[in-house]
């Protein structure tokens, strides 16, 4: 398919390799295809949850496939607050929903030595990677517009504080300009979400058992949110009543 090449060939493009390099890795479509281009990198690829989470599963597997030099970061509790204590000083409005899917990238940026942290941001609002868009699929281009105004510099926020350059291929320039011109059709087709991400992924040479791979919100293959509901409930209270009390 001539534009999952070429959609292939701009990701190629937008992943090089650089000296002190780390990848925040689920073993997931999106950052499996990151994985895949700097593998050959010297990367160092670092996976967040805690103690049985789908993400260290998917991630070892995937890292297997791709002899990647990987790492798990086991969470607790402590952990958790003080990520969590840390996202409101940075940003007094988040929510407990944004502040749930943040702790990953906030884990990753203290705990990598490495200076450059790449991420999978993006993808999803691009080429339609959330279940909600079967059925709404506008939603896309609003979920877009809250994350280049919001979450992306809230991100970079927590980057720069923690000492790290973030790096955010999907939402380069030009992979921006190249979803402009794809039809509803190529980002959801028959169902598959990402449909056209998954073919530029397949062209590339990504194992399908990662390409096919479904998603799973970060907060929820880590694990984190169950370890913010556990920990709500001591304090008899709902995650979003405990979020507003620290």
């Amino acid at each position: 398919m001539e534009r999952a090449a070429v959609l292939a060939q701009i990701l190629r493009e937008e992943t090089q390799c650089r000296k002190s390099l780390a990848v925040a890795f689920s073993g997931g479509l999106d950052s499996g295809i990151i994985a895949y281009l700097l593998r050959d990198c010297g990367a160092k690829f670092y996976t967040v949850g805690i103690e049985g989470s789908r993400d260290f599963k998917n991630a070892k597997d995937a890292a297997k496939l791709l002899n990647l030099d990987l790492e798990t970061l086991e969470i607790g509790e402590n952990d958790v607050l003080e990520g969590l204590l840390f996202l409101k000083r940075v940003d007094p409005e988040i929510s407990v929903v944004e502040a749930s899917f943040e702790l990953p990238l906030y884990f990753v940026c203290s705990y990598a030595p490495e200076n450059s942290i790449v991420t999978g941001q993006g993808s999803d609002e691009i080429f339609g990677g959330y279940k909600k868009y079967l059925e709404k699929p506008k939603l896309m281009k609003e979920d877009l517009e809250r994350l280049l105004n919001r979450t992306w510099p809230r991100e970079k926020r927590i980057a720069t504080l923690l000492g790290k350059e973030l790096l955010t291929p999907y939402l380069s320039k030009r992979v921006l300009e190249f979803s402009l011109t794809l039809p509803a059709e190529m980002k959801i087709r028959n169902g598959v979400r990402k449909y056209i991400l998954r073919e530029a992924a397949k062209f590339l040479g990504v194992p399908e058992s990662i390409y096919m791979r479904e998603k799973k919100a970060a907060q929820y293959g880590s694990g984190i949110w169950k370890m913010m509901k556990r920990m709500a409930k001591k304090d008899g209270k709902s995650v979003e009543e405990f979020f507003a009390s620290l």
